[in-house]
């Protein structure tokens, strides 16, 4: 087995948008680069290309232009390019529409958007050139305090996302966490030592908060383990965690440098302690690719006609306001294209492991789940990976996110991000977009992933 490792610098021009928040952020300064990281697996029947950027989200037109290129001037088929987003809420904006009200009067420079697809595809090309024999090992730890269920059920009985300033209301988290951390340690084949670490755990990246260009917890992480173990390459692929972040409503603290680089530092520690598994030789990928024709949320006619009225009347800025605006556009979305075409790839090393690339920001729950349904020893779930779609609730929450519309009516607040929302975020239409039935969905998509032998 050959692995190879590229990176390149997809650092946007100071004074460009940043992506995560409902109101505009230019950046001011850049506290760390931005990168596009790729790691290649070669057996010499088959090779899979996996591509972590530090960016909020990716744009369906990113994806299909760097496979593209990939196509073309590599010969590497479409499904075996898997490029995740990390979700960090310090990047650029690369999925602009005017009509979003997560990018509506943001700036990015067009010609940046241009050219990144071919810098993210320059990694891949850098990876190649770069590819020698290698041995593969897998570590598996826990890390605890770092990540929380970000959903919580109220004496009231509705289910709020980021209660901090109601900490006296909460019964107890609506959700689980998966704490597990899974690495993938890559050694030269001649000399043992560490060429790369692929590492995997389910955590938002959006402990900063302010208006400098930064990759957040994964790139401090990638600090970490370089200082750990010299110049190696360093992979983060963010795990399913669209429910999960690192506050902790009953603690002050929500966001600054020194929380990023406390998360980085304990991620480090743990994977440190279980370095030392060892490397074997794999002789077998196997990629695998499966379209999947998701549907949208209903939205009735008399809802789309309320909404449209609502936009007349309300401030852009205004909650009522953002919950209309993601009401029109599914509408218009659903009438356009019918159902929403995205994919679901990845690659089989060895027996033991698998590296599962998922759209959206998917709910912790349907990640565990998934991991029971293959019930393969060590299971990789990079989400944000190929297309932008938003939040992928569990049905159990969109059965949340009704039955608070039951108890007690969203109140029209002032926001410029989801904490303080005093409501169930992930599941307003303004969020997701996807219907409660996905989750269904992606789960028989997964089990046609067991037929692969």
């Amino acid at each position: 087995m050959k692995v190879g490792f590229g990176k390149v610098v997809i650092t946007p021009p100071v004074g460009s948008s940043l992506q995560g928040y409902f109101q505009d952020r230019r950046s001011v300064d850049i506290r760390d680069d931005l990168y596009a990281s790729c790691v290649v697996f070669d057996d010499n029947d088959d090779i899979f290309v996996v591509i972590s950027c530090d960016l909020c989200n990716l744009s369906d037109n990113i994806t299909k232009k760097v496979r593209e290129i990939l196509l073309k001037e590599n010969g590497i088929k479409k499904g075996n390019v898997l490029i995740h987003a990390t979700h960090t809420h310090t990047g650029p904006v690369v999925d602009f529409t005017e009509e979003s009200i997560y990018t509506k009067g943001f700036y990015i420079e067009k010609s940046y958007l241009e050219v990144l697809p071919f810098y993210i595809a320059s990694s891949v090309k850098i990876a190649l050139r770069r590819r020698q024999e290698a041995k593969i090992a897998v570590g598996k730890n826990e890390v605890d305090g770092i990540s929380f269920n970000r959903r919580y059920l109220m004496k009231d009985g509705r289910v709020i996302t980021n209660p901090f300033n109601q900490i006296e209301n909460i019964v107890k988290p609506a959700g689980e966490v998966d704490k597990t951390l899974t690495f993938l340690k890559i050694d030269d084949n001649e000399s043992g030592k560490i060429k790369g670490i692929i590492v995997n755990f389910a955590l938002h990246p959006d402990t900063l908060g302010d208006n400098l260009i930064s990759s957040d917890w994964p790139g401090f992480l990638r600090d970490e383990l370089k200082k750990e173990f010299g110049e190696i390459e360093v992979i983060v692929l963010n795990g399913p965690s669209g429910d999960i972040n690192h506050i902790n409503p009953f603690d002050y603290k929500t966001r600054s440098t020194n929380i990023g680089k406390e998360i980085a530092k304990k991620i480090s520690e743990k994977v440190k302690e279980k370095i030392d598994v060892k490397a074997t030789e794999i002789k077998k990928i196997q990629p695998f690719y499966f379209p999947m024709n998701l549907d949208y949320r209903e939205i009735t006619e008399k809802v789309y006609r309320k909404a449209k009225e609502i936009l007349k009347k309300e401030k852009k800025t205004f909650l009522k306001y953002m919950i209309a605006s993601g009401i029109v556009s599914i509408y218009k979305e659903k009438r356009k294209n019918k159902s929403i075409k995205v994919d679901l790839n990845g690659v089989k090393i060895g027996d033991k492991t698998i590296l599962i690339g998922i759209c959206g920001e998917i709910f912790v729950e349907i990640g565990m789940n998934i991991k029971k349904i293959l019930g393969i020893e060590n299971t990789i779930i990079a989400q944000n990976s190929n297309w932008h779609l938003g939040y992928i609730p569990t049905k159990r929450a969109f059965q949340q996110y009704e039955k608070n519309l039951e108890i007690k009516e969203i109140e029209d607040i002032d926001l410029t991000e989801a904490i303080g929302i005093n409501t169930s975020y992930e599941t307003l239409p303004m969020a997701s977009k996807v219907n409660k039935n996905t989750e269904e969905k992606i789960y028989s998509t997964i089990s046609k992933i067991k037929a692969i032998s």
